[in-house]
This record gives C-alpha cells, structure tokens and sequence, in this order.
C-alpha cells in the first residue's frame, strides 16, 4: 500500500473545480461578436460517481515483450470484494522508468484511477528504471506498447479492455502504441504530448535544436536522445519509424480508438496535440479536445475528473454524457475565460489579411517600423533582416515550463523587423492558425525565420501572443531541403503556433520577425529553435509584384472593423 501517494491522488481529485456548463458572464469581456459563443461560467470538470476502493501494490511485475526483452512495472490493483468481475484496465508506459523522479511524479494520479475500479500498471518501457534494453528515442515504444496492452488484456485481473493515460514522453508513448494497432486498446489520453515529434519538438520549424533537447543529455532515461536526434538532420525514414503522421492517426480513429487529446497553449508540445486532434478523423471518430492556458506542466490534477469520466465511458460503458459533450474546450486569452466549441479548427473563423508596408508605424524604433495595413499597399523599399550567430538579433521567443514569458518585447524588438497595426477599435479575438506570406531573398544557402505576433499596449509595451519558426530550405519539404539561390526571392508561407487570444480595444497588433530565438532572462527549462551557425542577410520584398501578408482567423465581428479602419484610430 501506498497510503500517502493515495491521499495525494484523492485530493488532486477534489481539488476539481466544477461542473461543465455554459452561460453569458457580465464580468468579463468576450471579442466583438462572440458574447453569443458557449463561454463557461467555471473551469471545466466533470461530475463522476463517488465510490473509492482500497488499492494493493505490487512492485517487479514484468512483461516479456516479443523480442524477449524483460519490462519491469508496479501493478495497481482496486481491493473489489471476493465475487467481483475483473475489471478495464490502464496502462501508463514510461519512457523516463517508473523509478526515476519524473516517473514517480507522473504516478500520483494512478492510485487515484486504481481506486475507482480499474487495474493500473505504471510499466518502465526498455532502457528505463529497472526494464532490460537500451532505448535511443522512442524506439520499440509502439511494439512494446501493443504487447503489454494485449499481455493485460489476457490477466485474470484484467476484463479485456483497456486505455492508457500519461503526459508528454508518456503521451508520445500512447500514440505509437495505438498506431501498431492492439486490438485491447479501447481509449487513450494522451496529453501535451507530439505525434510527430521532429518538426514540433526536435527541429522546430526545421531549424537546428534547443536548449531545451540539448538538455536532454542529463535527464535520466532520455539521455541518449539528443545525439540519436542530431544524427538524422531531416525528417527522414528513421523520423516517420518514430512518428505518429496523419495517415496514422486517421487509421487509430478508424478502428474506433477513443482519444481524449489535452494540451495547453504556452505549451511548446501543444501545436502537436492539437494537429493530432484534426489529424484523428474517420466516420465517427471518438475524439476530444482540451485546450487550457498552460505551458508543459503536467495539469492531470486539473483533467483528472475529465480523464476519468472518458475511461469510464469507453471501457465500464458508463452514460455520462462524455459522448455527447462539445468536441473542444478551449481557454480564450485576453477574455480569460472557458470555451466550449464543436470542433478545430473553428469553422466560421473568419480569414483576416493585413498586409506588411514600408510605411512606417510610428510606434518603435525597430529596422524597418513597418505598418500593417488592412488596404494592400503601394510599392515600398525592402526590409533587410541580417543575422549572426553570435550577434543575432535575436527574439525572446522560446517557451518555458511555466509556458509564455510575459516581459515586454519591445527592446528585442527594435533590433528587429517589425510590422505594427493601428489602434484597433473593438475588441478582436484570434483563434487558429495565423499565417505570415512573405517573398524572401538570402544572402546565402540558408536562413531561418523566427516570427512573433505580440500585443501593442497603449504604454508601447509589447507582450508575446504567439510564435512560429521557419528553416527556409526545409519550408516546402523537410525530408528533402533544398538549399537557396543567394539572391533569389521565393514565397515562403510561415504557420505560427495555435493560438486563442482577444485584443482590447486601443491596443494594436505588431509581427516582428528575426533570424533567431533566445531564451529570456530566467527562463526555465526554454524550449524553441537553436542557432543557425551561418550568417546570412534576409531581404523582404514589399511590392506590388512580392505582396507580404499576415493572415489572421478572426472569431466574431472584429474582422469587419479589422478589415475597414477608420483613420483616427490611428
């Protein structure tokens, strides 16, 4: 028995806020438009039944895998009384090894699933805790996944379904197990955690590793990670053997797996969970989407009563509406409040274009004070962007785990690019994928672009919304870069980061753009793009033949103001 990691679990549990609902608060300031949307009046939750059970432990259990290799994992079993059925069963699979710190952290929410009737295994996957093999990245996760699912399915504890749960490296691990396809696996939960890690997480963009990979080195069960990752510089076959892609996630709804996909939006994982979401589609597919204002903390205390009411439902049966509720809860920034959706991306977001001119703003000092304008502009001179890895310039631009940094941009940004809109009139709220045209030429063979969409406060304070990363040779195919012609202008077309976020009136919207990324002052644990170790010189073309465009999917009626401005809004 574990008495106080049990006690722990309990109170994470109840610590669960309230119940999912809708209505229309007058304490808050929804985005032009949008006072009409499903906005909830408390953070989401749901009501599930209250029994507990006592739980026994058993530690060294071990699962043979096909290859032979000997996994090690601690069993949870509820205490049901001497004629009861055998009950569904969840599976957590550890690539950091249940031992280690990370992987008794990950453990707290186990006994708590245990005690509500189901039997739980926390089983160190090869080359972690006290499992045999070696592991280089995610290797053997998907076929050491499927046999221990199907090795539970077949104990006499067990009833025949069963569903995973786990965040981050063990959210990866559930997505490779379901793409080999286990007939047992019933239902998942995989949370802040990449299908397909390389462009997501590894080489963001295309662009080189981070800090944050480069630390992987000293973290116990993943150090061999990054010099396995940095001998595969393209999204090559080794990539997609470690991959969950489209045609994967599509095949996993296909066979009725249900995938209950948690992220947050200051999460660098995030913009994975959330592709994976539109990835999952087949007739009928069993998916939700939990979209929260969190950077990479593991928030299962916050989703454990949703969690728990999505295993209840797909491997007990139970009819508790999980079924039926909206497809996607999402959390607005700026209005600051909950949101249920029917889906993502948000069908009636509305296409937005503002187009980049020389024109200057008169709101920075940055290189260029370009404006961002709603009327496509009259021919203007080039923006030059140079680069250097020692000098930059770079852009605060990494997250962290504690998710966004919330200093202000604006000194970064004057050594920067930048492009800044007029005072917005209403209230204007962005949900989706902003994208950024732009026609660039390179003084040299390479070159990255590192984009940031920030908040205009009426004091010229710059605060970040969102991000996205280009390597412009990989833009078009990363398994295939194709290096640039020194000189050539191409169209490159740069999708940032998700992003939920309303601007208030008076404020305005500034893109910037720099050759690089670098953590902030103090930052933890900052995830993002590392250096490009060329410099190079980026040209941006601002004319009538190499049109630059910001194109923002407005929620609401801010598009109309957005898209009309009047003149003294200036």
């Amino acid at each position: 028995m574990a008495p106080a990691r049990f006690r722990s679990a309990v109170l994470s549990a109840v610590l669960a806020l309230a119940p999912l609902a809708a209505v229309a608060q007058p304490d808050f300031a929804p985005a032009a438009g949008t006072e009409g949307r499903n906005w909830l009046p408390e953070p989401p939750t749901a009501v599930n039944p209250k029994p507990r059970f006592t739980v026994t432990l058993q530690d060294g259990v071990h699962v043979v895998t096909r290859d032979g290799t000997i996994l090690e994992g601690r069993l949870i079993l509820p205490v049901l009384g001497g004629d009861a059925p055998p009950t569904p069963c969840v599976l957590m699979a550890d690539g950091y090894g249940r031992t280690s710190r990370t992987g008794a952290g990950m453990e707290v929410p186990l006994f708590d699933i245990a005690a509500r009737g189901y039997a739980v295994l926390h089983l160190s996957l090869r080359g972690s805790g006290l499992s045999e093999g070696s592991n280089d990245l995610y290797s053997h996760y998907g076929e050491d996944g499927y046999d221990a699912v199907e090795w539970m399915a077949k104990q006499p504890w067990c009833n025949g379904r069963v569903g995973m749960v786990g965040a981050s490296l063990l959210g990866i691990s559930q997505w490779l197990t379901a793409r080999e396809g286990p007939p047992s696996l019933q239902a998942i939960v995989p949370e802040v955690a990449c299908g397909d890690c390389y462009g997501q997480l590894w080489y963001p963009g295309g662009m080189l590793p981070g800090p944050g990979r480069q630390a992987r080195r000293l973290v116990p069960g993943a150090a061999g990670e990054y010099a396995a990752a940095l001998l595969h510089r393209d999204d090559d076959a080794w990539w997609r053997a470690r991959s969950t892609l489209a045609g994967d996630m599509a095949g996993i709804a296909g066979r009725g797996v249900a995938a209950f996909i948690a992220g947050g939006l200051d999460d660098y994982m995030s913009p994975a969970s959330i592709r994976a979401y539109e990835q999952f589609d087949a007739p009928g597919a069993r998916k939700r989407l939990f979209l929260g204002p969190y950077g990479h903390g593991w928030h299962t205390a916050f989703i454990q009563e949703l969690q728990v009411q999505w295993l209840d439902h797909w491997l007990k049966g139970v009819a508790n509406g999980a079924e039926t509720a909206p497809r996607v809860i999402l959390y607005v920034k700026g209005a600051n409040r909950w949101r249920a959706e029917q889906d993502w991306p948000l069908a009636d977001a509305h296409p937005t274009p503002l187009h980049l001119s020389a024109r200057h703003s008169a709101t920075i000092a940055s290189r260029n004070d370009g404006s961002l304008t709603a009327q496509r502009p009259p021919a203007g001179p080039p923006a030059v962007l140079p680069y250097s890895p020692e000098q930059g310039p770079f852009l605060p631009a990494m997250l962290g785990s504690r998710g966004r940094v919330a200093i202000d941009q604006a000194p970064d940004e004057a050594q920067a690019l930048t492009w800044t809109s007029m005072r917005l009139t209403v209230a204007t709220e962005v949900t989706g994928y902003p994208k950024l045209t732009l026609w660039v030429a390179s003084s040299a063979p390479d070159g990255d672009v590192v984009a940031e969409i920030t908040d205009v406060a009426p004091d010229g304070s710059s605060r970040q919304v969102v991000q996205g990363y280009l390597n412009l040779p990989r833009a078009a195919d990363p398994a295939a870069p194709q290096p640039l012609v020194p000189g050539q202008a191409q169209r490159f077309v740069l999708e940032t980061y998700p992003v939920a976020y309303v601007f208030q009136p008076g404020h305005r919207i500034r893109i910037s753009l720099a050759g690089g990324a670098k953590p902030a002052p103090d930052q933890a644990f900052p995830q993002g793009p590392g250096k490009n170790p060329a410099p190079f010189d980026l040209t941006i073309l601002q004319d009538r033949e190499h049109p630059a465009m910001l194109e923002l999917p407005v929620v609401g009626t801010g598009w109309e103001a957005l898209s009309h401005p009047v003149v003294a809004a200036r």
